[in-house]
């Protein structure tokens, strides 16, 4: 059986959430962006959307340091090798004297490589 013909694993799926959180939240802060696809789009609604892993890793080493990252799926829909999950996240931005608190909607599109591993192929926030 190839890994194009195995049926949509959600429970595979919300592991892989849960390490991205984990990894969100890391003392690295670059630890996130190996969860995401060679040719990832990360989209925050800004004037330009972030496009591959290497201008995920800058934009990672510019980021202000994260803490309590919680991803929550809403809604998940999902095929093979593709998913797509509209999420509430939140999180705490900055060190303990300017901390805030973010709150954002979106979707993550997931794709599944051939080593079996989740990683998100497209995400939008606002």
């Amino acid at each position: 059986m190839t890994n194009g013909d195995k049926l949509f694993d959600e429970a595979a799926l919300r592991s892989a959430e849960r390490e991205l959180e984990v990894a969100l939240g890391s003392d690295d802060p670059t630890a996130w962006v190996d969860h995401y696809t060679e040719e990832a789009v990360f989209d925050a609604g800004g004037e330009h959307a972030v496009q591959g892993r290497h201008a995920l890793l800058e934009m990672a080493r510019a980021m202000r340091p994260l803490s309590e990252v919680a991803i929550r799926p809403l809604r998940t829909a999902g095929q093979r090798d593709l998913a797509a999950a509209w999420i509430e996240a939140s999180w705490a931005s900055g060190d303990l004297s300017d901390r805030q608190m973010v709150h954002v909607r979106g979707i993550l599109v997931w794709q599944r490589g051939s080593d079996g591993r989740w990683r998100v192929a497209m995400e939008h926030i606002s």
